[in-house]
């Protein structure tokens, strides 16, 4: 057939991952989901050969290892657990049987030794462990590939040709015959490597061998390596597999410490965001310490108990903390009574006590500047960061998060950089500062930090970081009118936050969420997720995050005019009697005067906007002379309601001002509305009309960032409603300025071309001249700074200019 070029040569490649996934579905011919742990687990067995797919299928439905759960086909077992996934369908077995046994007793006794060595291994390695001269090994490395059983992967390096058919060997093993040649082939890579600088290479090789062969204590001691060089790596899975591993070897080894194994561990699964194993672990490894009097493990073990349960219950969080203070004054030790102290200052400023926290921190700072601890320096600027914000002194905050970011990045510290340029995102962001003054630093600067963050996080396989970053790249966002985008982070934030069951995150995603809602004029659902959010923070016990949730719930309802319940919900919060003790309470107290303006009661709204201007907290030697918009959009609306017309304009202008300096795109156009109301009532009509204008185009432009219809149309409707009709006493006037300073003929021609007119009909149309068409097409593309008529046509859709 070759010589007449009639044969056609094919070469079959292996399935890619969806193929696998595609296959697997037309097999079931169902249509119930496959989940995703199956179709990963049977592709990286198989690695996209069909004839294991379908093998290795019938072998776990044989087995029953296939279930329905919620609608989806699942495994009944863990795949990513050790030693699972390892049985080999009995078609493969004997495949790979027949091919064995055609093989020389030389060339059988290679294979062997290959199997223990691993689906890769060097061509060095074996020629050691067989005692054969290069020759003798080439002749029977060529039969086994000859055999289809091994590959040529480079002149050093040969593989098994599939994962299955490596398995299918090493059945073929009895124990005792593998321990044997695991202990010859780690034997062989220690004399090789172990005083080379290729160990760091071959630690996993000598892990896995030592293990594999029983010999414990050098298991334990390569298992921990490798397992502490994973953790350094942020490869949390990696360390995981590896530190399990040395905790099993260490229980044959008698007088060995588990503290340390057992800690490092739970590190992995915190960073993994699994808080039960992480917890398991943490409690076992303060075990292991008190029972070998090891006082600083002892000390790590409650410190890391108390971070964890931040995720969960501040309650335990508290005494975890004051326990470690304890032992490390036992201890003697100032850079472990600084750490604790550190992480005690932060609890408290979450229970609302922040001048406290304030001090815990500065005692922790003149500790680690005593022994020049600058990694302990570096968390103390990222934490007394985090609790000057918290109470309220944002510049602050940001100039100290800015210093811990410069330290962490000098120590390559990926971790702590993740969180503080999550924090300093969101303590840079307009929106944080209501009730403060801002740093001003520009929307490119935050975003980047966020961005950066989540990189880091996703990296480093941190799913606690990529929740933050998500939750501050969402904040920041918002912050800045850009709603579609951070809705998308939002949500991808919550998601994970329920999926690792972090507590303290789903609240802070809770209040996002219903942050967005708000400033989207979507009452009903901003008030069912802040309500959800308010529970879950009640129930982790933070008085901070308590504050906060009630805030936003407050204003929910008064957006959708329920008024008892916003005074129902701040009550409980904080009674207008007590004074706010950090940012989340003097945002209640801004609440409170945005209330009393809905009751009708000005006077009260005005005593609490003058009252929360005069105590704004910094620290700086002298106040910056820098509007702070919300305060004085409250203070502005409080003076026109009580007719003191000129004192609002002028209250209202400097909030425009500010609202301008900081870029806070959703507060501006509230300032432009209520500044057109003013200068109406002034009888300043084109500056009404104009400020009317400019807080309809920023309501069109944040609208545009959109992508679900229903809260697109929801915030247009809710926000153009709430423009003063009386800007539009001159139509003509008014409505070229609402419209881009389109003229009627011009909004004539748009129509049409949303009608998908062309140049030609719309000039038979309007009685004009083709020519004359163009022009006005042209003038429309240039007022509204528009390149294509696509853009027209959207344009007069968003503008109501045609009905679908």
């Amino acid at each position: 057939l070759d010589r007449e070029r009639l044969a056609h040569e094919y070469e079959l490649l292996p399935l890619a991952q969806t193929e696998v996934a595609a296959m697997l579905q037309a097999i079931f011919a169902s249509p119930h989901a496959l989940s995703a742990a199956l179709v990963d687990s049977i592709y990286t067995l198989t690695e996209g050969n069909p004839f294991f797919v379908e093998q290795l299928l019938k072998s776990l439905i044989a087995a029953g290892d296939l279930c329905y759960r919620e609608g989806i086909v699942q495994l009944r077992f863990d795949p990513h657990a050790p030693n699972t996934m390892t049985f080999v369908p009995r078609s493969v077995q004997d495949a790979v049987h027949q091919r064995v046994n055609r093989l020389s007793a030389a060339a059988a006794q290679a294979l062997r030794m290959a199997v223990v060595a691993g689906r890769r291994f060097d061509f060095v390695v074996l020629q050691q462990a067989l005692n054969l001269n290069e020759a003798q090994l080439l002749v029977l490395i060529k039969e086994l590939i000859a055999a289809q059983l091994i590959i040529e992967e480079s002149a050093d390096q040969f593989a098994f040709r599939h994962v299955l058919i490596h398995q299918a060997l090493a059945r073929r093993l009895l124990a005792r015959e593998r321990r044997v040649l695991h202990r010859t082939i780690a034997a062989v890579l220690e004399a090789l490597y172990a005083d080379s600088a290729q160990c760091e290479v071959h630690l996993a090789d000598l892990a896995y061998q030592y293990y594999a062969a029983g010999a414990w204590t050098k298991a334990l001691e390569y298992q921990q390596r490798i397992g502490e060089k994973a953790l350094a790596l942020y490869a949390p899975g990696a360390a995981v597999e590896h530190l399990t591993y040395a905790l099993e070897a260490a229980r044959h080894v008698q007088n060995s410490s588990l503290a340390a194994l057992y800690y490092a561990r739970g590190q992995a699964y915190t960073t993994r965001g699994d808080f039960e194993r992480a917890r398991h672990d943490y409690e076992q490894a303060l075990d292991a310490a008190r029972g070998a009097a090891d006082g600083v493990m002892e000390w790590r073990s409650m410190m890391a108990l108390g971070f964890l349960w931040a995720e969960r219950d501040y309650s335990k969080v508290g005494t975890w903390f004051s326990r470690a203070i304890e032992l490390a004054t036992q201890l003697a030790s100032p850079a472990l009574r600084a750490g604790s102290l550190n992480r005690f200052g932060n609890w408290l400023s979450n229970t609302g006590r922040s001048e406290e926290g304030l001090q815990a921190h500065a005692e922790a700072l003149r500790l680690f500047e005593q022994q020049e601890d600058t990694q302990g320096i570096a968390e103390t600027f990222d934490l007394l960061g985090t609790t000057y914000g918290m109470r309220g002194d944002r510049i602050k905050a940001v100039e100290l998060l800015g210093q811990a970011i410069g330290l962490f990045r000098s120590q390559g510290d990926t971790q702590h950089l993740i969180s503080s340029l999550s924090m300093r995102a969101l303590q840079s962001m307009p929106g944080a500062s209501e009730t403060s003054y801002a740093p001003l630093r520009t929307r490119d600067a935050c975003l980047q930090d966020a961005t950066e963050a989540l990189h880091l996080a996703r990296q480093t396989d941190s799913l606690v970081g990529q929740v933050f970053a998500e939750n501050a790249l969402a904040h920041t966002l918002l912050a800045y009118g850009e709603f579609g985008p951070a809705l998308e982070h939002a949500h991808a934030g919550q998601r994970m936050a329920i999926e690792i069951e972090h507590l303290q995150w789903k609240v802070a995603l809770s209040y996002c969420l219903g942050q967005a809602y708000l400033l989207l004029l979507v009452p009903g659902l901003a008030i069912s997720t802040l309500q959800s959010g308010l529970a879950l923070a009640q129930e982790l016990g933070s008085r901070f995050w308590s504050a906060t949730l009630a805030a936003a719930l407050g204003r929910a309802y008064i957006l959708a005019s329920n008024l008892p319940a916003a005074q129902a919900t701040l009550q409980a919060a904080l009674p207008p009697e007590q004074p706010p003790g950090n940012i989340a309470e003097r945002t209640i107290s801004l609440v409170w005067g945005e209330l009393a303006l809905a009751q009708g009661a000005p006077e009260r709204a005005l005593q609490i906007a003058e009252h929360l201007l005069s105590s704004v907290p910094s620290s700086a030697p002298a106040q910056p002379a820098q509007p702070i918009p919300h305060l004085l959009k409250l203070k502005g609306a409080a003076l026109l309601a009580c007719t003191q017309l000129d004192p609002a304009i002028t209250a209202l202008e400097q909030a425009h001002s500010g609202a301008q300096e900081r870029n806070a795109r959703p507060l501006l156009w509230q300032i432009d509305q209520l500044l057109g109301q003013a200068y109406l009532r002034a009888h300043r009509l084109d500056e009404a009309r104009q400020r009317i204008a400019a807080a309809r185009q920023l309501i069109e432009e944040m609208a545009a960032t959109i992508d679900a219809a229903t809260l697109r149309d929801q915030f247009l409707h809710m926000a153009l409603a709430a423009l003063p009709k009386e800007a539009l006493a001159n139509p003509r006037a008014a409505a070229k300025q609402t419209f881009g300073g389109l003229t009627a003929r011009e909004r004539e021609v748009a129509a049409l071309i949303a009608h998908g007119k062309t140049s030609r009909e719309i000039a038979e149309l309007l009685v004009v001249s083709e020519r004359t068409a163009e022009v006005h097409v042209s003038n429309i593309l240039g007022k509204l700074h528009f390149s294509s008529r696509a853009q027209i046509a959207a344009w007069a859709v968003a503008n109501g200019l045609i009905k679908l």
